[in-house]
């Protein structure tokens, strides 16, 4: 646990992240208990919500985002419609490998899928735009990460909730992590719950800060010759960098 946390705070976004993870809203009842929050606490939060717009009620005395946060983002609107600049880059990749591939970036504990390229071949693993997986699931984990110790991996690996085998041994997302250190990418060809096969490398900003990961996706065993895969998709994902 971290000690430097706002246990309020922490409890009011995580709140933020429910309702924006479901449509039609919630009753404070349900709210309390799915987040498990106190009636009164979460009744607090609520009302702290509503006072700056965050949080609307409606019929029903459901709660849900309301347009006061949609102001308070305005920013991050514009930056996401930056990384739509990359489909070209995606879509030349996924043609050029054969492999579907999409762009991933880090939303708290979770890492989500934000823009995708199917393969040009008639069967093939696909990626749902939106999907949301533990950070540190994975080689889009290792690359959305690289750039963290092995202190925070571990604390992130402790708070994980899901039962994933990076969560279990997270020295599995160290290796993966080092991995990119070293060679610029990473390869997940472990037994995993999808069954299938990831290769991903770090898209950086100008400053050089991590703000996205790039993936290939395949079935199990499709990547038999790594090192071609792997300089299109490195490649790839300094494009990307130098696009948006």
């Amino acid at each position: 646990m971290n000690e430097n946390l706002i246990p309020a705070l922490d409890k009011a976004l995580s709140l933020l992240e429910h309702l924006g993870r479901h449509s039609g809203g919630f009753t404070q009842a349900e709210l309390s208990s799915a987040l498990h929050i106190s009636q009164s606490t979460c009744y607090r939060i609520l009302q702290t919500l509503q006072r700056h717009d965050f949080v609307k009620k409606g019929s029903g005395g459901r709660f849900d985002l309301s347009s006061g946060l949609l102001t308070a983002s305005l920013r991050l609107v514009d930056n996401m419609k930056r990384f739509e600049r990359a489909q070209p880059v995606l879509d030349s990749l996924a043609a050029k490998t054969g492999f579907s591939c999409k762009i991933s970036i880090r939303q708290g504990a979770e890492q989500i899928s934000i823009l995708r390229a199917e393969s040009p071949m008639a069967v093939s693993v696909s990626g749902k735009i939106g999907a949301r997986f533990p950070l540190i699931e994975g080689s889009v984990g290792a690359a959305l990460l690289f750039s963290e110790d092995g202190a925070t991996i571990e604390e992130l690996a402790k708070a994980c909730r899901e039962d994933i085998e990076e969560r279990r041994e997270p020295e599995i997302i160290a290796k993966r992590v080092a991995e990119i250190r070293k060679q610029g990418f990473a390869l997940n060809n472990r037994d995993n719950r999808w069954n299938i096969e990831a290769l991903s490398a770090p898209v950086s900003d100008s400053e050089g800060q991590t703000i996205a990961a790039l993936t290939l996706i395949g079935f199990k065993d499709e990547f038999k010759d790594v090192k071609p895969l792997a300089d299109e998709l490195v490649a790839s994902a300094k494009k990307i960098s130098a696009t948006i």
